[in-house]
């Protein structure tokens, strides 16, 4: 991930290294404005988060970003934007029937959890 570095966020990242981030699988089917979001889980990841400090490490993953989303170079290259590196350890991955399977990197495994 990148962040501008004069912005709430990557203060708030410098000072306390846990996160959750919460995706979607979300897709744009036809690419049409009126397109329903398709997409069957969301999936919350909990882990720590550390700027990647390592100029060469740091490029290669400016690049790999760049190459994903070709169409915002403005939030990934820059003077000021720093490139994240998250190491995830926990994950809850609910589809769309609010069932949820959470998972561990430290035992590899995961289980079924229903969430009324």
């Amino acid at each position: 991930m990148s962040t501008n570095r004069m912005t709430k966020k990557y203060d708030m990242i410098s000072r306390q290294k846990g996160v959750a981030l919460l995706i979607h699988d979300f897709s744009d089917e036809g690419g049409g404005g009126d397109d329903r979001l398709t997409g069957e889980f969301s999936i919350t990841m909990n882990g720590a988060c550390s700027v990647v400090e390592d100029a060469v490490l740091a490029d290669r993953y400016r690049q790999a970003h760049l190459k994903n989303n070709p169409d915002y170079p403005q939030f990934i290259v820059g003077q000021h934007i720093a490139i994240l590196a998250v190491s995830v350890v926990s994950a809850r991955i609910c589809n769309i029937n609010d069932e949820v399977i959470k998972w561990t990197v430290s035992s590899g495994s995961s289980h079924h959890q229903h969430v009324c």
